[in-house]
């Protein structure tokens, strides 16, 4: 999915679909769980040189804390891209049951994002179940690499792409058990990720 495509959607949803109308004076918080799927876009330049597809898909899990309509969400996610320069190597095996095999293996191409951000939340509706996020944070790429999976000494690639600031809308639906929405996030620094568009899970501990 293209960036166009993103640029349609402006909603967001982080799965922790708390009540946002506390209590003057409440200061006890509440924390929830958030487990999301995403597609991600790439600056296409960026992409082409790295030998990718300017568009990757990604699953995570964030955690969250809400208090006084303020959240706090701490998270990782493994991003999975679509790589254009796969490459091949004969490997080994050195496990327990693979112990002396030799085959070919293909590259995979994928990065790990860690992030936190903060920002506010606001509840509708009579029951309190919509609510409306809106937040701010940073963002680091871990491990962004083409690379033989399980592979200890096989050779790899690093895949230079950036991640950094962002700010993103949510916009959920909370049922008896869980809260269901979707999500846009717009990375700031113009030339590595640019923007995500997903799909989240979360509930309450």
């Amino acid at each position: 999915m293209k960036k166009s495509t993103c640029a349609l959607l402006f909603s967001a949803l982080t799965g922790t679909g708390f009540s946002a109308n506390a209590k003057d004076g409440d200061v006890t918080g509440e924390w929830g769980y958030t487990a999301y799927a995403n597609i991600v876009n790439i600056d296409s330049d960026t992409a082409l040189a790295q030998g990718i597809d300017d568009s990757a898909y990604s699953i995570g899990i964030s955690a969250d804390y809400l208090q006084n309509n303020w959240i706090t969400s701490l998270g990782a996610e493994i991003i999975v891209y679509d790589d254009n320069a796969e490459f091949t190597q004969v490997v080994e095996g050195s496990g327990v049951f693979n112990r002396g095999d030799v085959s070919t293996e293909s590259s995979t191409a994928n990065a790990i994002l860690a992030y936190v951000g903060t920002g506010y939340q606001w509840s509708f509706g009579e029951e309190q179940d919509v609510a409306l996020t809106l937040q701010g944070g940073f963002s680091h790429l871990f491990e962004s690499t083409r690379s033989i999976d399980s592979c200890s000494n096989c050779y790899s690639e690093d895949i230079d792409v950036d991640a950094g600031a962002y700010v993103k809308a949510s916009l959920l639906k909370s049922g008896e058990t869980f809260r269901f929405g979707v999500h846009i996030q717009q990375f700031l620094g113009g030339d590595g990720l640019t923007n995500a568009i997903g799909l989240s899970l979360g509930s309450t501990f």
